[in-house]
């Protein structure tokens, strides 16, 4: 492994290590790094690691756990990039009319993160967010951009800075299978299939059918697979539920020689007329094995670019347990006593 080289605390260390996983999947997995190695243990819990391959530095995280076996003198630790923060720390906020960015700004900046990339703000955000997590804050503030104008955003590190970047980049990369691709595999599923989406609405303590979005085919070929979704106001439900429907489930994974460039949430061309895999596809997720003098990649792609979301409970909704004069009710919960009626309308 000549050209790996892991430092830690600043001190370089290679020619040690016998395996190396770099990996890392779109949806709000934090990019993770893998490492066994032989001699003295070289790490401590908390230490700040950078991997570089061919002198190019390609991850900046910090070490979570480390380990030894006592039968054999390899010793082990893994890291995450800082993107890990956002996934370890719930807020309570509430946030009245504020773009993206300023609630992405806000969430860094109690986690002391640097924020790099971020696109044009074009809308704005009014919603409580109870016991949830920094990552599912953030993406809930580009889930109502992303309804807007459809992009679909990620949110990443890179270089020890928190991005929002918008999926279908292409990156210089074409796999195939004369070159560089070893194995490959491809199926098809319906386990999850949504073919229908029913729209209700709550009123005076009484559920009513609005609407419905369906994949009429999909009905007609496999049979019914139904879920159900609660009226919202000022959104485009129809819109919403169709985004919710589930066709057949494509999958596949590739086994290649190993590229940097080859990460998830970018596309790259694949041509492996075997399995059908012709074109441009998105990188799902990605494993980066270094082991020995060999490196090599294990790919799963994507064939539908859909947004990450996250549904946060509807404000009107939480105010159910509103008091009625005469009627002994129940008590509050927990987002009426942190955000009273009518705190949204204040200025």
């Amino acid at each position: 492994m000549e050209k790996v080289k892991i430092y830690v605390n600043g001190k370089e260390y290679k020619n040690i290590f016998t395996r190396v996983i770099w990996s890392g999947a779109i949806h709000g997995t934090a990019r993770k790094l893998e490492v066994e190695y032989l001699g003295d243990i070289i790490t401590n819990i908390g230490d700040e690691i950078i991997f570089s391959y061919e002198e190019e530095k390609l991850f900046y995280g910090k070490v979570f756990q480390h380990s030894r076996k006592g039968e054999t003198e390899i010793k082990s630790f893994y890291a995450y990039d800082n993107s890990i923060y956002l996934n370890k720390n719930n807020f309570v906020k509430n946030f009245f009319q504020k773009k993206p960015s300023e609630i992405l700004k806000e969430i860094c900046g109690e986690l002391n993160l640097k924020v790099g990339k971020i696109p044009k703000d074009e809308v704005t955000c009014t919603y409580p967010a109870i016991d949830r997590s920094g990552y599912e804050i953030i993406l809930n503030a580009y889930t109502i951009q992303h309804r807007k104008n459809k992009k679909i955003y990620s949110i990443v590190s890179n270089e020890q800075a928190i991005d929002i970047v918008e999926q279908d980049t292409y990156t210089d990369v074409l796999l195939t299978s004369v070159d560089n691709i070893s194995t490959s595999s491809y199926e098809e599923s319906i386990e999850n299939m949504i073919n229908q989406i029913v729209i209700y609405k709550v009123e005076k303590e009484k559920q009513q059918i609005l609407n419905k979005a369906e994949n009429a085919e999909d009905k007609k070929k496999f049979g019914l697979f139904q879920q159900v979704m609660e009226y919202e106001k000022d959104v485009d439900n129809i819109a919403n539920a169709k985004d919710m429907l589930k066709s057949v489930e494509k999958s596949a994974r590739i086994y290649c020689l190993g590229n940097i460039l080859i990460q998830a949430g970018y596309n790259i061309g694949i041509q492996e007329p075997h399995t059908g895999l012709v074109g441009s596809f998105l990188v799902k997720s990605d494993m980066h094995i270094f082991e020995g003098e060999t490196y090599f990649c294990s790919i799963e792609l994507a064939f539908e670019n859909v947004m990450d979301k996250v549904q946060f409970e509807n404000k009107e909704k939480a105010k159910k347990n509103k008091k009625k004069k005469g009627k002994k009710v129940k008590k509050k919960d927990k987002i009426d006593e942190l955000f009273p009626e009518g705190w949204d309308k204040k200025k």
